[in-house]
């Protein structure tokens, strides 16, 4: 199931988020996966200045969500590193 960030934003939201994807459209992401090593990797790549601008925000948002999801549905415990 996709999660669609419009669904529940208010107006000021969903105008902010428009902004923003303006931007964030720039910017390409690559998954990598390792079974042999149990490990996930994504890279974010974009030529554009000021996508570029975006990807610290984006990276705490995918890690932010990752952890969320371990722990809430899993009962799992970890650390960043």
């Amino acid at each position: 199931m996709v999660f669609n960030p419009m669904a529940f934003a208010t107006p000021q939201q969903q105008e902010q988020l428009a902004k923003m994807q303006q931007f964030t459209k720039n910017i390409k992401y690559i998954i990598h996966t390792e079974d042999g090593e149990n490990r996930i990797e994504v890279t974010l790549k974009t030529d554009d200045p000021e996508a570029a601008k975006l990807l610290p925000q984006i990276q705490e948002g995918i890690v932010t969500s990752m952890t969320q999801m371990l722990y809430q549905m899993f009962a799992m415990n970890g650390e960043r590193v």
